[in-house]
């Protein structure tokens, strides 16, 4: 077995518990700003991959010393713990910049698809095995210091904050959009255009919520 070590530029930060766990046909009537991580911790900047493993079997991670993993494949994200990792733990995906994902194994009943994984930054030394060049790569993972709806089933997006106005998409399970506003009528402005969703953007019940994130803070906007 050889042991590999993904490069990047970082640093080593501490880690804490789980996470938490809205094509129009009309425009909306809010437009809020991006939502921003808070956090001010400067990001790697560029990471040096190496090969990955292209054994058998499953891709397996073990480590000698305490690993810091987090709860989003940024080191901007809230931490998930800082221990050693089980020996052999399975790997199931990676970020396209060398994040590779875990299911750590603890109940989540409202984490759904790539919310339910936690992640090792690329800068930390551990030995794989097994076949890990063959993981599939996430088409999209979730940004630090966002909120995001998680549907538990087909949630329809509205042009406004009415249940009257016009449907302008569906968001199915596996759909997911941030969060940016919430009226005080009960409604979430969504925006798929910041999560896997491209051209959903509108007004959700907010009794349809499923949220991760850092959502306590979502802005009150007018509708």
């Amino acid at each position: 077995m050889k042991r590999y070590r993904i490069l990047t530029v970082g640093s080593t930060l501490t880690l804490a518990a789980l996470a938490c766990g809205l094509g129009p046909a009309a425009t909306p009537t809010f437009t809020p700003s991006p939502a921003s991580p808070t956090d001010t911790a400067t990001p790697p900047a560029t990471a040096t991959v190496t090969p990955l493993p292209s054994g058998s079997g499953p891709c397996l991670v073990t480590t000698s010393a305490d690993v810091t993993t987090y709860n989003r494949p940024s080191l901007l994200a809230d931490i998930f713990s800082t221990v050693s990792l089980p020996p052999d733990l399975e790997i199931t995906s990676r970020s396209a910049d060398g994040w590779l994902g875990f299911d750590p194994g603890v109940a989540q009943a409202a984490n759904i698809g790539v919310f339910r994984l936690r992640w090792i930054p690329p800068d930390a030394t551990f030995t794989l095995s097994g076949n890990c060049a063959g993981l599939p790569v996430e088409p999209w993972v979730p940004e630090p210091g966002a909120c995001y709806e998680m549907v538990m089933g087909p949630v329809e997006v509205h042009a406004s904050a009415d249940p009257a106005s016009a449907v302008s998409a569906t968001l199915n399970v596996g759909d997911f959009a941030a969060i940016l506003g919430r009226t005080a009528t009960g409604w979430l402005f969504v925006n798929g255009d910041q999560a896997n969703t491209p051209g959903v953007i509108g007004f959700i019940p907010e009794l349809e919520m499923n949220a991760s994130g850092p959502c306590d803070t979502i802005p009150t906007i007018p509708g």
